[in-house]
């Protein structure tokens, strides 16, 4: 019987449409009509309810996964940071110490010393060039103002090194600093400046073609060597090397409210910490004895934004609480190869206990 019926079924769907419209019994032709046009394909009212329910199941993958990039990234920040400060631990006390030729996250006039120190950010305007300035602080938004996100940027008090406090960096190891040009952290796109080498600096000898900090294509290119040619250099490396000395700009943690934000780290109160973002030119990265072969970078910010991750480094206690190192009043120096990280941060400013914080949803 089951025989029968599977080549009664067979006969069937070899009959083509024109054979099946010579069927003289009108009901049975209908009949066979319908049949044959269901079996080439869905109705439309089957496939808006597959396409529905294609849709509720997409809404529920979407709703399950939407954010994980996020969350992912600030996984990986929690493994990198406490990687890093693991890393430059270990190499100072390797090497007995500090990585050289960190970047000061400021800019700073070429010829000479600047003659005063803004800790403003840079300006979205012509910037004087004998004045030192944060490199970047705008803003937090991708494509406004460059340089480095405002909430990283606020973190820091940007002043002149006092002559103990070079020394400390010095002794520690950190005996050159990368800059990048002052007048190459405005947006004055109109604005030149030859760069030579002079004195301790020490940078090929060009012309840089002024772009703004938010046009730049390589964000964490911009403490590295001008390129070799004319208007090559306008969006790429901007920066130079200068040896450690009094007066030279430094990005100081701000302690905050009764030492709050250096407590946080595990500081004391009163401790005086140095910022140096961990870039490519740094002896901490590419050698073959160098724990980095790339400069490790956080990628959750603005695609305009600084991004490198930042060494927080212990120079000394200020005594007085004048927000300056002087054995003079008193102040506790670290004393050669003494000063250490105390903590490294994201380019959000965030560190290791916060960004761990926000991996596991604790911190809002």
């Amino acid at each position: 019987m089951l025989r029968n019926t599977n080549k009664i079924v067979e006969q069937f769907n070899s009959l083509d449409v024109e054979t099946i419209e010579n069927i003289k019994d009108k009901k049975l032709r209908k009949k066979a009509l319908r049949l044959k046009r269901k079996e080439g394909g869905f109705t439309l009212l089957e496939l808006l309810v597959v396409v529905g329910i294609l849709a509720i199941i997409g809404g529920a993958l979407i709703s399950s996964f939407g954010g994980q990039e996020t969350k992912a990234a600030q996984g990986t920040a929690t493994n990198a940071i406490a990687g890093i400060e693991g890393a430059m631990r270990t190499y100072q006390t390797v090497n007995n110490r500090l990585p050289d030729n960190l970047e000061s996250l400021a800019c700073r006039p070429v010829a000479a010393v600047p003659t005063a120190i803004n800790d403003a950010a840079a300006l979205d305007a012509a910037i004087v060039t004998t004045e030192a300035y944060k490199f970047g602080g705008l803003s937090n938004v991708s494509g406004v103002g460059g340089g480095m996100g405002k909430k990283l940027a606020d973190k820091f008090i940007l002043r002149a090194a006092s002559a103990d406090e070079a020394t400390a960096l010095s002794d520690a190891g950190v005996t050159e600093l990368r800059y990048a040009v002052t007048a190459a952290c405005d947006n004055d796109v109109a604005t030149t400046e030859t760069v030579t080498t002079m004195g301790d600096i020490t940078v090929a000898t060009g012309t840089i073609g002024q772009a703004s900090l938010v046009d730049m294509d390589i964000p964490n290119h911009a403490f590295e060597d001008p390129r070799p040619n004319g208007a090559d250099w306008n969006n790429r490396g901007r920066g130079f090397s200068v040896t450690m000395a009094a007066g030279e700009p430094l990005m100081t943690w701000d302690s905050g409210t009764g030492g709050y934000n250096n407590k946080k780290l595990g500081a004391g109160a009163d401790d005086v910490l140095v910022a140096m973002g961990i870039g490519q030119a740094s002896d901490f990265i590419g050698n073959a004895d160098s724990p980095f072969a790339k400069a490790p970078f956080y990628g959750q910010i603005g695609k305009d934004k600084y991004a490198h991750y930042i060494a927080l480094v212990n120079i000394g206690t200020d005594s007085n609480a004048d927000g300056v190192l002087n054995s003079a009043d008193g102040d506790t120096l670290r004393g050669e190869g003494k000063a250490y990280v105390q903590a490294v941060i994201d380019a959000r400013g965030d560190f290791l206990d916060e960004e761990m914080a926000e991996f596991s949803g604790q911190k809002g």
